[in-house]
């Protein structure tokens, strides 16, 4: 039996119409973030590493242990998730940044090493010896831009994802979410173009949930 939510408006405390739009009942009725919780499971897990290491003395063996932290989620969870996941786009900075800092090193080194030696005077043979010298910082650089490509993607993303999620999840707190029929609603009005009390599949009423933040199209 799952916990009823009570709620109230303005005005006074009241009590609403929670019931399912489909199946008319309450009994299994339990609120959009209630079911998030308990579909939501988080911890650590610790893992032993064995090796072989040089020492002055010879091979000696190596034991360490590790830690890892673990967010695990239900399908039912993520159908109901109020913003998708956001892959960090530090990491991918960073490493883009590295690369470009080594591409221009790269880049420098062949040009004083061009400086040290006269290009030829024939057009053919110049461009040849330019492509000669430029060539491995030229190919070390399509690496480099899809790095950073794909890093300026999640983090313009991430910025919009931001930048709605308060307002998405405010009217995501609202819905609640039938165990009996499988589908969510809203059992009253939250903000314009918002259903209320129309049964939804999960999905659909994760859409709105993201249109209203702004990155369901993302």
């Amino acid at each position: 039996m799952y916990q009823l939510q009570r709620n109230h408006v303005l005005g006074g405390p009241v009590n609403l119409d929670i019931s399912c739009p489909q199946c008319q009942s309450i009994d299994l009725a339990q609120s959009v973030p209630a079911a998030m919780s308990e579909g939501t499971h988080s911890g650590y897990s610790t893992g032993v590493h064995t090796g072989i290491g040089i020492a002055p003395g010879g091979l000696i063996p190596l034991v360490g242990a590790s830690t890892h932290e673990f967010n695990q989620r239900s399908a039912l969870a993520r159908s109901l998730a109020w913003q998708p996941i956001l892959p960090s786009a530090g990491r991918l900075s960073a490493l883009g940044t590295i690369l470009l800092v080594f591409v221009i090193i790269m880049f420098a080194v062949c040009s004083a090493a061009m400086l040290e030696k006269p290009l030829p005077s024939n057009p053919i043979r110049m461009m040849a010896s330019l492509l000669g010298f430029y060539l491995l910082p030229i190919l070390l650089s399509i690496p480099v831009v899809a790095v950073l490509t794909v890093a300026f993607r999640r983090a313009r993303r991430n910025g919009k994802v931001d930048a709605g999620r308060n307002r998405a999840r405010g009217v995501w707190s609202h819905g609640y979410y039938c165990h009996r029929c499988g589908v969510a609603y809203w059992p009253y009005p939250t903000e314009p173009g918002i259903p209320y009390r129309v049964a939804l599949a999960p999905s659909q009423f994760r859409w709105h949930v993201w249109n209203t933040g702004g990155y369901a199209k993302l």
